[in-house]
C-alpha cells in the first residue's frame, strides 16, 4: 500500500508523505528532497462530491494543488499556495477546469 501524499516543501515544491519528512528522535520536519525545514501539510478539500485532488500545477515551482487553493483576495489574480507566484498555473489531470 502506498503512503498518502500529504505534505509539501515550501522551498522546492516537492510533495511527499509527511512520514518522509520526519526527523528521527524529534518533532522537526525537513524536506526529503532539498532538506528545507519549512514543510506544510496538504489537506484534502471536501466538497459535495468528496475530496478534491490536485488538478493545478505552478509553472514556477512545479507544486501541485487543488485549483481552489490558488485564490487570492484580488479578483482575477491567482497565486501558487506554495511559492506565492502569480505566474502561469497549468491545469493537470482529467478533472482540470475547461
Amino acid at each position: 500500500m502506498t503512503e498518502e501524499i500529504n505534505a509539501g516543501c515550501a522551498d522546492c515544491g516537492a510533495t511527499f508523505p509527511r512520514e518522509a519528512a520526519e526527523r528521527a528522535g524529534g518533532s522537526d520536519l525537513a524536506c526529503p528532497v532539498c532538506g528545507h525545514s519549512v514543510v506544510r501539510g496538504i489537506p484534502f478539500e471536501h466538497g459535495s462530491l468528496g475530496a478534491t485532488q490536485p488538478n493545478t500545477r505552478c509553472a514556477d515551482c512545479q507544486a501541485t494543488f487543488p485549483h481552489a487553493e490558488a485564490k487570492t483576495p484580488t479578483k482575477g489574480v491567482l497565486a501558487c499556495p506554495v511559492c506565492g507566484s502569480t505566474g502561469k498555473l497549468e491545469p493537470i489531470g482529467s478533472d482540470s477546469p475547461r
